[in-house]
């Protein structure tokens, strides 16, 4: 029981490991993985971070065992997974889900609290809060209807059906959906893409859609201006545009 991490050419990769419980999270588990993305954020050498479940499954949702033991103390265990939501969202660097087998409750959201969500054939997702007499948490009833529209929302939220990966792909869930055998080799042609593109551009295009959902367009438009100005005098921007003018 455990989430171990590894970077590797600048792709941090956390794997939540307790495979016989469909990688359930335990308070522990939690609290490690809110450091861990602390660290990685603050890392200048990570350029991606990659989200993974050990054992075929991603993450089963927070483990229900020990929810009722101490009532004083259940809002600040929710806020520790509610950060690790929060910090795969407004990470600074792209942040890909790659999901294989269930993905739920509290596992489903941090898989669609990133950038990116790969998904295997056989991936199922599913808000079963419902289902154990609970509400939604870790940020669904913010995630879903922006990603898949109020009435979808509230059938998966108020109803905890499970989802299949080709209706998730369909609904605007999941960025790709591959074949199981396929999908490590999917994740990392696409981590090699985004290791290729400059850092800056790619945390300020984040953050500015990130206050998409918040802002009007003419905040918007002053924001795009304020990021263009700190990226465009960087190393990675002044060859790429010297690579485009010498082509053009």
């Amino acid at each position: 029981m455990s989430v171990d991490g590894e970077v590797r050419d600048g792709v941090a990769t956390i794997t939540l490991n307790r495979p016989g419980k469909l990688n359930a999270m335990t308070d522990a588990m939690w609290s490690t993985l809110d450091a861990m993305l602390a660290e990685l954020s603050a890392d200048p050498e990570v350029r991606v971070v990659v989200l993974t479940g050990a054992g075929g499954a991603f993450c089963g949702g927070s483990d229900v065992g020990g929810l009722l033991d101490d009532l004083d103390t259940l809002p600040d265990r929710i806020r520790v997974s509610n950060r690790c939501v929060l910090a795969v969202h407004e990470a600074p660097v792209p942040t890909v889900a790659m999901v294989d087998g269930i993905a739920a409750g509290s596992g489903a959201n941090l898989a669609l609290a990133c950038d990116f969500v790969v998904a295997s054939d056989r991936s199922r997702f599913l808000q079963l809060f419902i289902r154990r007499g609970l509400s939604l948490d870790s940020g669904a009833s913010w995630l879903l209807p922006r990603l898949v529209g109020d009435r979808r929302a509230r059938r998966l939220a108020l109803l905890g059906d499970s989802l299949d990966a080709a209706t998730a792909l369909e609904w605007g869930m999941v960025t790709a959906v591959v074949p199981q055998d396929r999908l490590p080799a999917e994740v990392a042609a696409l981590t090699d893409r985004l290791r290729g593109l400059a850092p800056g551009a790619l945390s300020g295009t984040k953050s500015l859609l990130n206050a998409a959902w918040e802002t009007d367009l003419a905040a918007a438009l002053e924001a795009e201006i304020a990021n263009q100005v700190d990226v465009i005098s960087s190393p990675e921007a002044r060859a790429a545009i010297a690579d485009f003018l010498r082509k053009h």
